[in-house]
């Protein structure tokens, strides 16, 4: 609900009373998807993001020296006069001078910037939600008349009624006029309560075990803050939510990383343990070989089986025979079983002491990281989550990462990196980048590399039937920019396409290839 319509009518009206006429200096965008609005005083964060759009208005913001693009010129010395939310919508729209405007679009994927001038639209900031350009400003729904209707305190029922009245009505609406009538209110005097409500500046912020959630209403849960200004409540939301999201990436890869070796060693421990006990409980063969010499006089040639005397048991014992051996050679076979099963006991125990010790370090690698809290424990504070705790797990993942890529480079002759359950391979050097994009890499492995300037090949593995999420991608992509001549530079553009669309002409030297497909991606170089 942090870009609900009434959390937006609050915003609206914050900017109205304190900003009102201000002067806008500059827009520009220096990260994918964000657009800065930097005014007299203030500056708008609007985030075009899926699916955590926002629209944050911040005291500082550090502009970066290279690879700003600035957008929106026409915006650039015009003073803006009033700020309106579209009605009962996640519309905004800022109305500057001259005929100016500038609509918000806040409906996560769908989410965009538009300049409109005298009503057209002019200029959009993702310029692929081409359906903006015929964008038309459009009240939602809101009957009024639907309010007056007689509804018993049933949560579902007044759910059902709240929808019917506007779809904007959300199932902590429904909760909370459900709670003030069970103070003796009619279904129309809660809402009506409920209404006036939402026009305060108070705002809740609560951690569930998933996410960090906003709310219009504060319910007193454990793990909730109240917050008072929406412009405080949404920093405060927008902080926290980033914060735990890092968090949950970062701890679910590295326990998965931890759980892999430690799973497998322990399964191998086993296995190798039931071996050897299934081993030695087994009768050796080399006693069926004695016996059969034993007996030679007593076995006809070209049978299957014999019954003899186990003189090493007091009792009968039938033993298979191949029928194309005589019976020495069969006595032989079995001695041979027999040498065979002690090197395999003795082998097993010789591994065994190293497994054991590889399964105790991954034990206790992972008795280390479960030390560190789960997303789920992690305590929401006025100023977000503990940075503590968030930094703990960061240097825990970099010395697991690093480890890690030290022993992937004993297996591959490239640097290895992983992302999300895919393994990403960075080439060093010319020859190396021809070993890797036209001989270890498949022709369905997507291929990175910046674009026009000399820098690495960049693989991701591709795995069949899993779409490579758009964090792998960025993450591959600021490898290849790191790796790159313009690593220093803020934002660089990559070119990406599946490996088969790369090709080597003759006469091309190591490292340099022709690209017949490609997408560009700006991001920053990995740090």
């Amino acid at each position: 609900m942090h870009f609900h319509y009434y959390t937006l009518e609050r915003l609206a009206t914050w900017l109205n009373e304190n900003h009102q006429g201000e002067k806008i200096y500059n827009c520009f965008s220096q990260s994918r998807n964000e657009l800065v609005i930097e005014l007299e005083n203030i500056f708008l964060r609007v985030g075009c993001h899926t699916p955590q759009t926002y629209l944050i208005p911040v005291n500082e913001f550090a502009k970066a020296r290279k690879n700003v693009v600035d957008l929106f010129e026409e915006m650039r010395g015009r003073h803006f006069s009033s700020i309106r939310v579209v009605p009962f919508e996640r519309e905004m729209v800022m109305e500057l001078e001259d005929g100016y405007d500038v609509v918000f679009k806040l409906h996560n994927v769908s989410a965009n910037v538009l300049l409109r001038y005298k009503g057209e639209v002019v200029k959009m900031f993702n310029n692929q939600q081409e359906e903006d350009l015929n964008y038309v400003e459009t009240p939602g729904e809101f009957h009024e008349d639907k309010i007056n209707e007689d509804v018993p305190s049933d949560q579902d029922l007044i759910f059902s009624a709240l929808k019917s009245v506007s779809p904007i009505f959300s199932r902590p609406f429904s909760e909370k006029i459900y709670e003030i009538m069970q103070e003796g209110n009619s279904f129309s005097e809660a809402v009506k309560i409920m209404l006036e409500e939402v026009k305060n500046s108070h705002f809740a912020i609560r951690k569930s075990r998933t996410n960090i959630k906003f709310f219009l209403f504060a319910s007193g849960e454990e793990n909730e803050i109240t917050v008072q200004g929406v412009e405080k409540a949404l920093l405060l939301f927008l902080r926290a939510s980033f914060q735990y999201k890092g968090y949950l990436i970062n701890y679910r890869e590295v326990e998965k990383v931890l759980e892999k070796p430690y799973k497998k060693f322990q399964k191998v421990y086993t296995s190798y343990q039931d071996n050897i006990t299934k081993l030695e409980k087994e009768r050796d063969p080399e006693e069926i070989g004695h016996i059969i010499m034993a007996n030679l006089h007593a076995i006809k040639p070209h049978i299957n089986s014999v019954e003899l005397d186990d003189f090493y048991q007091n009792s009968k014992v039938k033993i298979k025979l191949d029928p194309r051996l005589s019976a020495q050679d069969n006595a032989s076979k079995y001695y041979k079983k027999s040498k065979q099963r002690k090197g395999k006991v003795a082998y097993l125990r010789s591994q065994l002491d190293d497994i054991q010790d590889k399964w105790e370090i991954a034990r206790d690698q992972m008795e280390e990281f479960r030390e560190l809290p789960t997303p789920e424990s992690l305590v929401l504070t006025e100023d977000g989550l503990d940075v503590h705790k968030l930094r703990e797990l960061k240097k825990f993942a970099r010395f697991i990462t690093q480890k890690e890529s030290e022993d992937d480079r004993q297996k591959y002759p490239f640097r290895t990196y992983h992302k999300e359950g895919f393994d990403i391979f960075v080439g060093k050097g010319g020859k190396n980048n021809d070993e890797l994009s036209f001989k270890f890499a498949s022709k369905e492995d997507l291929w990175l590399h910046a674009k026009d300037v000399p820098g690495s090949h960049v693989i991701i593995r591709h795995r069949a039937g899993k779409p490579i999420p758009i964090t792998v991608l960025e993450y591959a992509a600021g490898l290849a920019a790191f790796y790159s001549k313009k690593k220093n530079d803020t934002l660089v553009p990559v070119q990406y396409t599946p490996r088969k669309y790369i090709r080597k002409r003759k006469g091309d030297p190591p490292g340099l290839v022709a690209v017949d497909r490609e997408e560009v991606i700006m991001i920053e170089p990995a740090r």
